[in-house]
């Protein structure tokens, strides 16, 4: 998952040129466990106190088709590795959750960014799933996210093998544009509790928007899982996604 868009690029230098801000870890995911089995959710070493949940099964880790395993980057360089979190209808009648956790931190403004690289995949010609991606406040997944996206197959694309993208604020949702499908996109989230506004890059689709004026953040959590509702028509549907270089940065003023 090494490719990078100009535009990806440039909203990652502006990330870490931030008003001269100083950006601390909250979390750090490459998958640097064994291909083939169940990743490691301890996330051990700095930052301390991050971590990754899973709600699904394990007990088919090493299957071919496994919900969640390591695998080889095919995009990237020899001895990458990727996460995958696969969804088969069929199989997984309840939704299983993917989470990661920033380490707690007690903060109650300044400027939280989420990161992730990522490749969405339909396998064969089966009806897709819909994907989530929701930030949320607590370490624990509820229906009320900060940010909640859902990526699915396009029917009314630019092209073949694209999806659309979605956001829902509150009540109302907008569709903000198409990425890609089997091509490597960054996503990047800015949580501005100073001025209560957001940034967000998903491939080249971005979105601005307010947040809530009482947001508080008790632990940043970041969050991938496939509905369980199928989404075109009545068959059953599959799901890939592929994600690697998970990041959770606090930007506070540098005193210097």
């Amino acid at each position: 998952m090494k490719t990078k868009t100009p535009l990806t690029f440039m909203f990652s230098v502006f990330l870490f040129v931030l008003c001269g801000c100083a950006n601390q870890p909250l979390l750090l995911a490459n998958f640097d466990d064994t291909v083939g089995a169940f990743p490691d959710l301890t996330l051990a070493g700095d930052p301390v106190g991050d971590e990754i949940t899973w709600n699904g099964s394990t007990a088919n880790s090493t299957a071919e088709f496994a919900p969640l395993k390591v695998l080889s980057d095919a995009n990237g360089e020899s001895g990458d590795k990727i996460l995958r979190l696969f969804y088969r209808a069929q199989e997984e009648p309840i939704g299983s959750f993917l989470g990661f956790h920033a380490r707690p931190t007690g903060e109650t403004n300044n400027i939280y960014s989420v990161l992730w690289d990522g490749v969405i995949e339909y396998p064969g010609n089966r009806n897709s799933q819909t994907l989530w991606i929701t930030i949320n406040t607590l370490a624990q997944w509820h229906p009320r996210p900060l940010i909640n996206l859902s990526i699915q197959r396009a029917t009314d694309g630019p092209g073949q093998d694209w999806s659309t993208v979605t956001i829902f604020e509150g009540e109302t949702s907008r569709q903000i544009g198409f990425i890609r499908n089997d091509l490597p996109h960054a996503g990047l989230v800015i949580l501005n509790l100073e001025t209560y506004k957001y940034s967000l890059l998903f491939g080249g689709v971005t979105a601005i928007g307010d947040l809530p004026s009482d947001t508080s953040i008790e632990r940043l959590s970041l969050y991938f899982h496939f509905d369980t509702q199928i989404a075109q028509e009545n068959s059953f549907g599959l799901g890939n996604y592929y994600i690697d270089d998970v990041k959770m940065l606090l930007s506070t003023p540098d005193e210097n």
